[in-house]
């Protein structure tokens, strides 16, 4: 393929699917939502999950002023967040997807995610929001989480991480929308696969 073509190529890619193509150890290959949700029922795969929609006007910026013991110093979900990740707990648990480990940033909007959709999870502080970072921070936490993803090993139910937008970017070029967003990998041998992402209003409504 030409350089051209091949610099085409990766634009069209992160224009339909928020992928970047650059220097990150993943490949392609998307799956509808749908099909997706019927994946995740066999289990062997890798969820990474953003937070639900939270209270923007609440934001802290100053990375120096979050207290991750105190959710009055950090950006919380909102009512309709809570709603939304309620409604998407319910469509897991009622559709049988298995669900192993769950992994979470240690903000309360992505403890509370992790809490409301799956019940149990661990706080992994290397998980954090990396955007309020240094250059060199951002790096290594992006680095954290592709190896960390890599290193799951669940051939029968589903690895989780619950974090937020900067992570998955800084580490295999994915940025995850919107708020809610379940973006899917695959692990191959030593990579990993990208197949798509399940927004909020992709999970069936329950009867």
């Amino acid at each position: 393929m030409s350089s051209t073509l091949n610099n085409l190529f990766i634009g069209v890619l992160t224009f339909l699917f928020g992928v970047s193509a650059a220097a990150h150890p993943i490949s392609s290959k998307i799956e509808t939502p749908s099909a997706l949700i019927e994946s995740l029922k066999l289990g062997g795969y890798i969820i990474y999950m953003r937070h639900g929609i939270t209270i923007r006007k609440s934001a802290q910026r100053n990375k120096e002023a979050i207290d991750f013991t105190k959710c009055g110093t950090q950006r919380n979900l909102s009512l309709a967040g809570i709603t939304q990740l309620a409604k998407i707990g319910q469509a897991i648990k009622a559709l049988n997807i298995p669900i192993d480990s769950v992994k979470s940033s240690p903000y309360c909007r992505t403890k509370d995610t992790a809490s409301t959709v799956f019940g149990t999870f661990e706080v992994d502080n290397n998980l954090r929001f990396s955007i309020a970072m240094d250059n060199k921070e951002s790096a290594m936490l992006g680095q954290y989480l592709l190896e960390a993803m890599l290193a799951t090993d669940s051939a029968h139910a589903n690895a989780v991480f619950v974090g937020h937008t900067a992570n998955l970017k800084d580490g295999l070029g994915v940025w995850p929308q919107p708020e809610g967003v379940m973006v899917i990998f695959k692990k191959q041998d030593d990579s990993l696969i990208y197949k798509g992402m399940i927004k909020p209003d992709d999970w069936p409504p329950l009867n």
